[in-house]
């Protein structure tokens, strides 16, 4: 109530402002309480009920309003101003209250943008074919119904507040994705920024923006991404965050729409070039609800399945095609685990840029490294490589076949090398292998040997070399077999190691007249032993059985001392141990590696 509503009715402004202070005090809607006070001569027409104000500047405003009706010393004007100083210190003390006096405007909005920031920097409202960047979503959802629904329900479910807001927010903002391949006349982002895409020219590029749109919106959802054009690829910054955080966006995404050009009804996913394309293994990994959409757009197998991944006939055909489990491709966990077997899903595939076969896997392994324009393939593999064994430790990654890389021997030049299937990793048995008699020499050895290995540093680098913990074999003997065969084929012999052939991809340096300055290696890791800490009975029962298993080996040559290089070759190199000289006869080293 305002007292301007009363001019020219002083009486009639009196009553109301006492009517509004007297008796009981004043309630704010902020729950500021003021003690009782009387006003003997306006007590006609008046009842004894709480009178609540909209807010204490109100109070204020009425009370000095009171006080030009009397002059000082006059009971009534004694009354109102000490009213009109304890509000006043009300108002002090404590800040004016806001517009939103139940604080849900700053609820809902910290809730919107919590969200927003783990979303893509863009997307399309399939409602109306517009492209929104954050600052148009935050906008979107301050005019949408939700928002006016959750600002009234702090009345209606005060206690269930909290959850209902994030729920309503985090459905509003549900999105899909777009996996697909490049074809002509893809839309950028400089061709439909202020544009309504449903009323464009349409090209082939726009068409199938089209589909995936109303396709999306029809699954009901009201956001949709596409890597075509959402993303500013002028900018390099834009660019490289968008690689770092592609992989979390499919993760959340509420679908993944997978478009199959080259797939018409009828036809199978085989036929699909989208399963070599390095991008679309994490495309498919990621999500958690996956749609595969053939050329005319109609669902694969025109089932009505809401997700592929957990429809068993599309499961058997895609671990047919990718070689990946069901057990990934439905649950994957991003992460190092099983690195090796990793490396093998994205060995066969292919990207645009060569470099890109490392960054798409990024978020596969779960590690944040910078993207470097103009950066070599090789070089992009390596630091990835490089990473897996600074966090993980893990050597499996030095199971490859073929070429290495041109910067560090130790890692392989191409994603390829990883095609093979990757070596089985040592088996800790219980039982003694019967060629180790167990005499007290042989005890003794074995407990060395066994505290060793447990004493030895996890792999790590030092500069450009890496210091690689090993049980060494040396080498007796290379022999070169076959001279006039089209490939270099040698006879491996070393200590307490069965001889073995190899084919490394460049010729060995002659031994025939001198002894060769090779070794042969068993990559060591302490993981081997986690399960035993102590070199008792057991603990060198495990160890020997171990160490009587083939194993997969490198072969190095010293370039100088304690330095080597890793020799590549085309196959791997598995090696059998030779009874009792294998593991009683080896020698536990930490190499240098260039």
């Amino acid at each position: 109530m305002s007292p301007q509503r009363f001019q020219g009715q002083p009486e009639t402004a009196y009553n109301a402002v006492l009517g509004l202070l007297r008796d009981i005090g004043y309630t704010a809607t902020r729950r500021v309480y003021v003690p009782p006070f009387t006003a003997p001569s306006a007590r006609r027409g008046t009842s004894n009920k709480k009178v609540e104000v909209p807010d204490i500047d109100e109070a204020i405003t009425l009370t000095r309003s009171a006080l030009k009706y009397h002059s000082p010393g006059h009971p009534d004007w004694v009354i109102s101003h000490q009213c009109f100083a304890l509000y006043n210190e009300k108002k002090i003390m404590e800040p004016a209250p806001k517009a939103d006096p139940e604080g849900v405007r700053t609820l809902v909005m910290d809730a919107v943008y919590d969200t927003v920031a783990f979303l893509p920097p863009r997307l399309i409202n399939t409602h109306v074919g517009i492209l929104y960047d954050r600052d148009a979503l935050i906008s979107a959802f301050e005019n949408s119904q939700q928002f006016k629904q959750l600002l009234s329900s702090a009345k209606t479910c005060p206690t269930t507040l909290h959850d209902q807001i994030r729920n309503t927010v985090s459905t509003y903002f549900k999105y899909a994705m777009l996996s697909h391949r490049w074809g002509k006349d893809e839309p950028l982002l400089r061709h439909i920024q202020g544009q309504i895409i449903y009323g464009m020219d349409p090209t082939q590029g726009l068409l199938k923006l089209y589909s995936f749109c109303i396709t999306a919106c029809n699954h009901g959802y009201l956001w949709a991404w596409s890597d075509t054009c959402c993303i500013d690829k002028d900018s390099t910054v834009e660019l490289a965050n968008a690689i770092a955080s592609m992989f979390s966006w499919y993760r959340r995404s509420a679908l993944t729409i997978v478009y199959l050009a080259d797939v018409s009804s009828g036809s199978t996913l085989s036929s699909s070039v989208w399963f070599m394309r390095g991008w679309t293994l994490q495309e498919l990994l990621a999500p958690h609800m996956v749609l595969f959409y053939t050329r005319e757009w109609f669902p694969y197998k025109n089932c009505n399945s809401s997700n592929h991944k957990v429809d068993d006939t599309v499961l058997n055909e895609l671990e047919h095609i990718t070689g990946i489990a069901p057990r990934h491709l439905t649950a994957f966990l991003p992460g190092l685990d099983e690195a090796r077997l990793r490396l093998q899903w994205a060995s066969g595939r292919r990207t645009t840029e060569p470099e890109d076969i490392a960054y798409s896997l990024f978020g596969i392994f779960n590690v944040f490294l910078p993207v470097i324009p103009g950066e070599s393939a090789e070089n992009a593999l390596g630091r990835l490589l490089t990473e897996i064994i600074l966090q993980s430790g893990d050597i499996s990654v030095l199971d490859w076949v073929g070429e290495a890389s041109s910067l560090h021997s130790y890692f392989p030049a191409q994603i390829t090398s990883y095609q093979t299937t990757p070596t089985a990793a040592p088996v800790l048995g219980s039982e003694l292998l019967s060629f180790v008699s167990r005499t007290q020499e042989s005890v003794v050895l074995l407990h060395n040997l066994f505290d060793s290995l447990l004493m030895l540093d996890p792999p790590h680098f030092i500069g450009n070399r890496l210091r690689l913990p090993c049980i060494a074999y040396q080498v007796i003997a290379v022999r070169l077999q076959l001279p006039d065969a089209p490939k270099y084929v040698y006879e491996i012999q070393a200590e307490g190691i069965i001889p073995f052939e190899i084919t490394p991809t460049s010729k060995l340096t002659d031994t025939s007249l001198s002894p060769p300055r090779y070794i042969l290696i068993r990559p060591w890791h302490s993981q081997f032993l986690s399960s035993s800490t102590e070199a008792d009975s057991t603990g060198l029962d495990k160890l020997t059985s171990m160490l009587g298993q083939p194993f997969s080996a490198l072969l190095l040559e010293e370039q100088f001392r304690n330095v080597y290089k890793r020799i590549a070759s085309s196959s791997t190199i598995v090696a059998h141990p030779d009874g009792t000289s294998s593991i009683l006869k080896c020698k536990v080293e930490t190499l240098n590696i260039v």
